[in-house]
């Protein structure tokens, strides 16, 4: 898997999976990712569509 986009990560719409349960969530607008609404955990999330938006202030943060 390549790098997860950290909780908090401003990215595009998009599909993404909980890297810790798998929980796929459905952002449909420029958004933070939030703590997987699942499992509660601050683990990351594999990005299936979508990425980094292009107006995040954060683009070098790394994942905690």
């Amino acid at each position: 898997m390549a790098n997860p986009a950290p909780v908090g990560r401003d990215v595009s719409a998009g599909t993404y999976r909980c890297t810790n349960c798998g929980y796929e969530l459905g952002v449909q607008s420029l958004q933070s990712l939030p703590p997987c609404p699942n499992c509660s955990g601050p683990y990351g999330w594999e990005e299936l569509s979508g990425g980094d938006s292009a107006n995040d202030p954060y683009p070098d943060k790394s994942e905690s």
